[in-house]
């Protein structure tokens, strides 16, 4: 692996969404990776809270990009720009799509980059080039397994991306504007507390355990024997659920620092 280099710059962050703010310190260099949780294998197996047995054959995950910034600002999903207030000190951009069922680092194509100051809050963002843009083909999450309840079983499938499917219509014809995608495609804000040091990789683990956690299965249609999950909002409780699930800022995701080899 490489390790990060000290480059004593001032820094200023450009995000897609336009430059967000300036940041003085020494500029590090790192590898960055991503995995499934710790315990992968319990990752596989696990009991939600509607009292399912869920077994995972496949979960791969899409992730566009991470951001780390310096203060607590609101969440994106509130009334807000998708870039947030305060100072970003990290980015890592160049995205890859992760196997949630390993615990193995998986390396992000480019290295990131991050002052020496401390992190407050995560995003971690869902698309594939400009999270601005009204359509995307991604497959952000892609599931598959079975689900046991009080003796009936569900074996499941299911394929979440985020574009016009995901849109929310405004609630103001004269605020056309008022739902922009690109909230839709950032999680945030992700607490957390990082400082980074030269010799650190940045890494972000992601529980599909978090996703599932209130989906009930018995709402899903049938075809085939297979129960799927739709790829549109208000089709049914489990799709919007898992859904909502993968977008949640609390108990799906958490990054750490850790030391190269």
């Amino acid at each position: 692996m490489t390790l990060p280099r000290t480059l004593s710059v001032a820094w200023l962050v450009c995000l897609p969404l336009g430059c967000v703010g300036t940041t003085g310190g020494d500029l590090l260099e790192l590898d960055a990776y991503a995995a499934g949780p710790s315990d992968a294998e319990g990752a596989r197996a696990f009991q939600n809270s509607r009292g399912y047995r869920v077994e995972l054959s496949e979960a791969r995950f899409f992730v566009g990009g991470i951001y780390l910034n310096r203060s607590q600002p609101t969440s994106v999903s509130s009334d807000t720009s998708c870039s947030l207030a305060g100072i970003y000190v990290a980015e890592v951009l160049g995205g890859r799509e992760l196997d949630l069922l390993s615990s193995a680092p998986q390396r992000f194509p480019s290295p990131g980059f991050a002052t020496s100051e401390r992190a407050l809050t995560g995003e971690v963002w869902l698309s594939a080039g400009d999270v601005n843009q009204a359509s995307s083909s991604t497959v952000v999450l892609r599931v598959s397994g079975s689900a046991v309840r009080d003796g009936q079983t569900f074996p499941f499938t299911g394929q979440l991306t985020i574009g016009q499917n995901r849109v929310v219509p405004a609630t103001d014809a004269a605020l056309p504007g008022q739902h922009p995608i690109c909230k839709q495609r950032i999680v945030s804000p992700i607490a957390l507390d990082l400082k980074p040091r030269a010799g650190q990789a940045l890494l972000l683990r992601v529980d599909p355990r978090g996703m599932f956690a209130n989906v009930d299965f018995a709402t899903l249609s049938e075809t085939d024997g297979t129960y799927r999950f739709a790829d549109r909002t208000g089709v049914d409780q489990a799709s919007d659920n898992l859904y909502a699930g993968m977008r949640r800022a609390s108990g799906v995701y958490t990054f750490s620092w850790q030391e190269e080899k």
